[in-house]
Parts: structure tokens; sequence; C-alpha cells
């Protein structure tokens, strides 16, 4: 149930999932929840929950689905709707100098000033980005193909920027896309993400052989949770050595540490 139906609910006198309807509120309501609400157990996971009128209406409003950013904005919460509009930065073979070219992102149609390849591949950070070459050719030497901007195209994948729907329709003019991500559990939902929204034709960039980069784990995880995550993570991908390097390291591997061991190649 989303929200509002919760919310219906509770002005009609029915018991629900209070736990779960907490789960839906912003963070300010979640740590005041004992103050704001009255809760009688009725049965298992089912909460009869009282509120003043004042907070009930306050919810409702918050429930309401804003249509742009714009009314979002206007009703408090700017995030609570995605932008109309973005962008990706991608090189391709037609560039004439350094500089990437912008592709423009709206909803469902997207602008852009060349011909695409048929293959994609998709850098997660800036460093391994601005350096094309050295990722082409690492992306040669993990797949075993030659890849080269003949044949394939680079747009950084920086942020939440990779996974947004607004880039969906762009990605579907790729017969293949690469990902280029940290080998982390952040890296890990992006794929998961991108796949799940695309299909089969995603591809996670990684070594064949693990053993010959296992100095390359150096980062050390943030929390226990956040290394369990990503050797889970990798296990329901298929990604059997990865989950177990991680296993092994307790460590993850950013991408940048490649580029490192690309210039000793």
């Amino acid at each position: 149930m989303n929200l509002q139906q919760y919310l219906d609910r509770i002005r009609a006198g029915k018991p629900i999932n209070f736990s779960r309807f907490i789960s839906l509120l912003p963070e300010s309501y979640k740590t005041q929840k004992r103050e704001r609400f009255d809760v009688t157990l009725q049965a298992p996971q089912k909460w009869l929950v009282n509120c003043s009128s004042d907070l009930l209406q306050e919810l409702e409003a918050l429930a309401e689905r804003p249509t742009n950013r714009l009314q979002a904005t206007d009703m408090g919460d700017s995030h609570r709707f995605a932008v109309s509009s973005g962008f990706l930065l991608v090189y391709h073979q037609a560039l004439t100098d350094l500089r990437p070219d912008v592709v423009y992102l709206e909803q469902d149609n997207y602008l852009q000033h060349f011909q695409a390849k048929k293959r994609l591949l998709i850098v997660e950070n800036e460093e391994n980005f601005f350096l094309p070459q050295l990722m082409l050719k690492l992306a040669t030497k993990f797949t075993k193909q030659q890849i080269d901007l003949t044949n394939t195209d680079i747009a950084l994948g920086s942020g939440a920027r990779v996974t947004s729907k607004l880039a969906r329709p762009w990605y579907q003019q790729y017969d293949h896309i690469l990902c280029a991500f940290d080998y982390d559990a952040a890296g890990l939902k992006m794929y998961r993400t991108l796949k799940a929204n695309l299909g089969d034709h995603i591809q996670f960039l990684q070594p064949h052989n693990y053993s010959k980069y296992q100095h390359c784990f150096k980062m050390k995880p943030k929390t226990q949770r956040q290394l369990m995550e990503c050797i889970k993570l990798a296990e329901q991908l298929g990604f059997a050595a990865l989950a177990a390097t991680v296993q092994k390291h307790k460590k993850f591997m950013e991408q940048e540490i490649l580029l490192l061991k690309m210039d000793n190649d």
C-alpha cells in the first residue's frame, strides 16, 4: 500500500501495519512517532492508529503526488519529483578534440549530434572517464574483444545520473552496454538497476581472473553491513569470483586503481 492508502485506513478506523506505515514517512516523523501517534495492537502486525486531525491533514498533503518538479518544490520537497531534463557527457568517434560531447535528455526523448555505435561503455568515475583510451584498452583486455571508438561510445555515469529514467530511452539505441563501475556495493546496485530496466545486453566489466587483481582491493568498507551487502549482491548477480575476493580481503576495489595497472602493463 502507498501512504495515502494507509491514511485512508486510519481515517476509517481500520488496523494497519504500523511499521510499514512509519517507513513511508520522512525521518522527522519516524523519530517522533511515539509523540505523534497512539497505537493499539489488534492482531500480529495489525495496529489501530490514532492521531490528531491536524497531523492527518498534514500527512495527506505529504501523500499528494506532485505532477512536476516545481509543484514538488512548492509542496516543500523538490526531490519528490524527478527533474524533467538532464544530460550525459559522451566520447564518440566524431569528436575533433579532447572535449566530450553533451547529450540532452528529456522525458521519453533525447538530442544528440552523432551517430551512435552499437556498443556503449558507461564509466562511473570521472578520473577514468577523462582517460577514454585507457578505458577502451581495459575493456578490450577484460572482454577479449577489440573495443575502440570505431565500435563503442563512452558515457560518464557518475552518481544517480546513470540509472535515471531520463537516460533509458537513450540507452535503447545500443545493442550492448558495458558497465565499468566500482567493485563495491554501490557499483553492483547501479548495475543491478540497469540490468533490471534494460535487459540482458547489460554486462558488468570485470576481469576473468581476479587472482591477478588481489592487490587492487584496497578500499575499506565504511561499515560491516556495507561489506556483507556487496558480497550478497555479487553472489545474487552470479559474480562468485568477485564475492569470494571481497570476502577474502574484506575490502573493495575502486576502478581508478585499474588505471595504474594499465599504465604498468
